[in-house]
């Protein structure tokens, strides 16, 4: 399998914690949680090759062997590695394929289970009004759907390579669910998750901290399907304090 080049965004030194982007997202929209997390960690946030020709058939198997490419690129042999919506699913299946090299789970809005598609119903040509109407169920507060967000989203899916991308790497992601291989990950997990959120609601959360062995959730209140974006500040904090705790317990074991 050939790999592109990796691009990321880092911060801080310390303990690495990797952090994905979901399927529509990029690695900026890490950057307001990179600045709080490098303040006691190695913070990192790679651009995933969703919508290169690489890696492979673009299922979430392929896109977790290329993020543990990019661990051996940067030398990580341990992080903690985390996610939203489909980076989320792709942390899972790192996990589950090389747990020895993730210490910690951080998964918000994470796919992996049943949950709404921001892409179905996909017509040849979708409008401005469907793709606004596809985002703002992203969000709690609409006005983060901007024009400018919208048309760049419009113009990804009205290229016909892209857009088929886009519908494969949905359908491997619901082929790939990792449903009742939840159990085998022994890795501490937090589960950041927005009230509001209408992908993934609430009750998918509960079924994560059910089926993981060792998860903690914190619900934010007026958040939606991406709190890294909505709530960075909240999300950013809540995740560094667990983190210091997780450390903290695993140096006196």
């Amino acid at each position: 399998m050939r790999l592109s080049p990796p691009r990321w965004l880092e911060r801080g030194a310390g303990p690495p914690v990797v952090l994905l982007h979901g399927l529509m997202g990029h690695m900026h929209d890490w950057d307001p949680v990179l600045d709080i997390l490098g303040g006691s960690s190695r913070a990192i946030a790679p651009e995933l090759p969703i919508f290169d020709r690489e890696p492979g058939d673009g299922s979430v198997e392929s896109l977790a062997r290329w993020v543990l490419h990019f661990l051996d690129v940067l030398g990580l042999t341990q992080v903690t590695l985390g996610g939203n919506s489909l980076g989320g699913q792709i942390a899972l299946a790192a996990a589950l394929a090389a747990p020895a090299r993730v210490s910690n789970l951080v998964l918000t809005g994470s796919s992996g289970l049943p949950e709404r598609s921001v892409v179905r119903g996909l017509p040849r040509r979708p409008s401005v009004a469907f793709v606004r109407q596809r985002m703002e169920e992203v969000f709690f507060d609409p006005a983060l759907v901007t024009p400018e967000s919208v048309e760049a989203v419009r113009r990804t899916l009205l290229a016909p390579a892209l857009r088929l991308r886009v519908v494969r790497t949905v359908q491997a992601a619901r082929r790939d669910a990792q449903g009742q291989r939840l159990r085998e990950i022994a890795a501490p997990t937090l589960l950041v998750w927005g009230r509001e959120d209408q992908i993934t609601p609430i009750s998918v959360a509960e079924r994560f901290r059910a089926a993981l062995p060792d998860a903690t959730l914190v619900v934010l209140r007026h958040c939606g399907h991406a709190p890294m974006i909505e709530r960075p500040e909240a999300f950013g904090a809540i995740t560094r304090a667990w983190l210091e705790d997780a450390r903290l317990v695993s140096a006196l074991r």
